[in-house]
């Protein structure tokens, strides 16, 4: 199974965690690999690192929308072990019962990954793995083949009132 979080809206990361929790709770085997959130503390990453089940990996920490002095290229750059986990992945007899792909759609979005060679990375992927891929503005493409796409959308955040992120909510 596909699964797609996508949209403006809190909660796409917050959903993949509560599914690799879940998955966990079966005695599953789980690979997550995240995209632009390896250089600041998320609480997440401190609590699935220790959980047995769980493989993970962070690539690409730095987004240049979210962190000054990175460049597009040099994010793009950041993106190709990712690109190269998943091939192996893909091309691997290891099998994973779940592979959380988080802010893949970013990178997509961006063009920090070859969408065509992305989405068929997935369907191969999927042939053996429930994948749960996350981020604002998936592709049309990836929607298309994912047999469930959920859109966070944004009613009402703290940011409008000028609230700061908060520890423990948003990271």
């Amino acid at each position: 199974m596909i699964i797609v979080n996508t949209g403006d809206g809190k909660g796409k990361t917050t959903a993949s965690i509560g599914q690799i929790i879940r998955s966990l709770g079966h005695g599953n085997k789980v690979c997550l690999i995240q995209l632009f959130k390896g250089k600041y503390f998320y609480g997440e990453q401190n609590i699935l690192t220790e959980l047995e089940g769980l493989e993970f990996f962070s690539f690409a920490s730095e987004h240049p929308y979210c962190i000054e002095g990175i460049t597009l290229e040099e994010a793009k750059e950041k993106c190709i072990p990712a690109a190269q986990k998943l091939a192996e992945l893909a091309a691997s007899e290891k099998r994973y019962d779940l592979i959380v792909l988080e802010e893949f759609n970013i990178a997509l979005r961006d063009g920090f990954l070859d969408k065509i060679k992305f989405i068929d990375l997935v369907k191969k992927l999927s042939e053996k793995s429930d994948i749960v891929i996350t981020g604002r503005a998936a592709p049309q493409e990836l929607i298309d083949i994912a047999d469930l796409v959920t859109e966070m959308k944004e009613i009402k955040h703290p940011f409008q009132k000028g609230i700061s992120a908060k520890k423990g909510i948003e990271f």
